[in-house]
């Protein structure tokens, strides 16, 4: 069989941009499976059980973010890559947080080995999330293959590097918590660089103007947002106002 590079329609990667703008986007659904798979990822560590941790990976959108970062990259746009970074980071912060918090309540209070396992970075995780970021920025942009996702997903160690990074300063086991954090930045290195190659190699940058499109869509949504909240806050404030006054004519009148 000869392997033919693949050529995409400009439809086909404005339809993936907007795709990946939809799955990056920082709303109450994107935080809440964030949660969610936190929580059971934290869960399976504590109670050393790998199939639990596997079943928490599955739902984790951290991926979305960090491929979108590379698109900002590949097309040189600076607001994606500073939304994508900012989601990124939050992301981050809340994993850890979440994972502490539930470490605390947790029942089983021990550092396990599926926890340790993940306090020990090597090469070999680089060329993991290498790989498996190539992976995964391929199935995005071809929809016949995205049933391999959840595998990739299962592949990259992101969110459970973090979810032991939370656990360990739990324990204060600052060596540990200093190897979770390099396990996870070898595989968001790995992941970045393989995203770059194929985006830079699918010619991405040919649609920087969708891009662009989605961001300003984005900053509508924003500002109207901003002005919906500035105008209840005035609101509110003129009926305290009314209020007030009301009162001081009431007391005025009493007198």
């Amino acid at each position: 069989m000869i392997l033919k590079p693949v050529k995409l329609t400009k439809a086909q990667k404005t339809q993936t941009v907007e795709k990946l703008f939809h799955e990056s986007t920082p709303n109450y659904d994107f935080f809440l499976m964030l949660i969610l798979s936190t929580i059971i990822v934290t869960l399976g560590l504590l109670m050393n059980n790998i199939a639990i941790v596997i079943g928490g990976m599955l739902v984790a959108p951290i991926l979305s973010p960090i491929l979108s970062l590379s698109m900002g990259v590949v097309v040189g746009n600076q607001k994606l890559m500073k939304r994508s970074g900012l989601v990124l980071l939050q992301s981050m912060c809340l994993i850890v947080l979440i994972s502490l918090i539930m470490s605390f309540l947790a029942i089983h209070k021990e550092i396990t080995p599926e926890i340790v396992a993940r306090a020990y970075p090597s090469l070999s995780y680089f060329l993991i999330g290498l790989f498996s970021g190539g992976a995964v920025a391929f199935a995005l942009v071809r929809p016949s293959i995205s049933e391999t996702l959840p595998g990739v997903a299962i592949s990259v160690s992101l969110l459970p590097p973090l979810s032991a990074l939370g656990i360990a300063i739990s324990f204060f086991e600052w060596n540990m918590a200093v190897g979770a954090l390099g396990l996870f930045l070898l595989n968001f290195i790995g992941i970045v660089f393989a995203a770059l190659f194929v985006f830079a190699i699918l010619r991405f940058y040919e649609v920087k103007e969708a891009i662009d499109k989605n961001i300003r869509a984005e900053e509508r949504v924003m500002l109207e947002e901003k002005r919906e909240k500035d105008k209840e806050k005035i609101e509110e404030i003129e009926k305290t106002v009314k209020e007030a006054t009301e009162f001081l004519k009431e007391k005025k009148n009493g007198k």
